[in-house]
């Protein structure tokens, strides 16, 4: 090749280089996806960016992302993984329960001890378990104040059932059962009956049946269950009246003797048929 063909080419690759139409034909063979494999070059989603430093962006910004977020467990191993880095216990016995003072009697000990041991079996962490027995504190006062306007919606019922059942008989019944509870019925008893077992049908009809054999008098003479209710105690309680001399039974101007007497003579009774 001469120097003037030489020279020729190389003015005419200075050209190319340094005009508009030189450049792009150039950008062209130089296109960024160019060096990529055809499965790759061509598929549509590279489209969307017009150079390597928009893909790059794109890459880095969509790995922070992931970054954030929490891989869904896929075994018991990830699970326990996963409940720890959101705070849960190592031991459900870390779990803090502080119950107020008006709360204590509605939680035992072993009730509490299950909760924490579900508690910590569904990962929960220190902020849920507090959520938790607040909400239950909630319902457990208002069950507590709306229980007087349930025991009334509940006595109006069983008065309801029972003069369905009882008919004209349902006064004399009541008065019957109200007798046997003042006979036989102890503090724990007396107690009950002040909750929504006192308004039960099947209870108040079972204190019926028992107060039907119980006189005016027996109710005036005993309290909360004093009254023998069986033989050999009612022949210990005369034994004992009888070997005590200073008892009211053998003083006439004593003010207890006239309940003394009577005590003996349903005790007696209770001993003699």
């Amino acid at each position: 090749m001469s120097e003037n063909a030489e020279a020729v080419t190389t003015e005419e690759q200075v050209t190319q280089d340094s005009t508009i139409l030189g450049s792009e034909a150039v950008g062209d063979n130089l296109d960024w996806k160019s060096s990529l494999p055809d499965e790759l070059k061509n598929d549509p989603t590279l489209s969307n960016f017009k150079d390597v430093e928009s893909l790059a962006k794109t890459v880095v910004h969509q790995q922070k992302q992931m970054g954030n977020r929490i891989p869904i467990p896929k075994d018991e191993e990830g699970f326990n993984e996963l409940y720890t880095k959101l705070g849960r216990p190592s031991e459900a016995t870390a779990y803090e329960t502080n119950i107020p003072e008006d709360m204590q009697e509605h939680y035992s000990e072993d009730n509490l001890n299950q909760f924490k041991d579900v508690a910590h079996k569904i990962g929960l962490n220190q902020k849920q378990v507090d959520a938790l027995i607040e909400y239950q504190h909630g319902a457990i006062r208002a069950s507590v104040d709306n229980e007087p306007a349930m025991l009334a919606a509940q006595k109006e019922d069983t008065e309801q059932t029972l003069k369905q059942d009882w008919g004209l008989d349902y006064n004399k019944n009541i008065r019957a059962a109200q007798r046997a509870l003042q006979v036989y019925g102890d503090e724990e008893i007396m107690d009950l009956m002040n909750t929504s077992a006192g308004n039960h049908p099947a209870v108040v009809k079972l204190f019926a049946r028992l107060g039907a054999e119980v006189t005016e008098d027996m109710t005036q003479n005993t309290q909360n269950n004093t009254l023998a209710t069986n033989k050999l105690d009612a022949q210990d309680e005369i034994n004992a009246i009888y070997s005590n001399t200073q008892h009211a039974y053998f003083d006439q101007k004593n003010p207890d003797h006239k309940t003394a007497v009577e005590r003996v003579r349903q005790l007696m009774e209770k001993v003699h048929g």
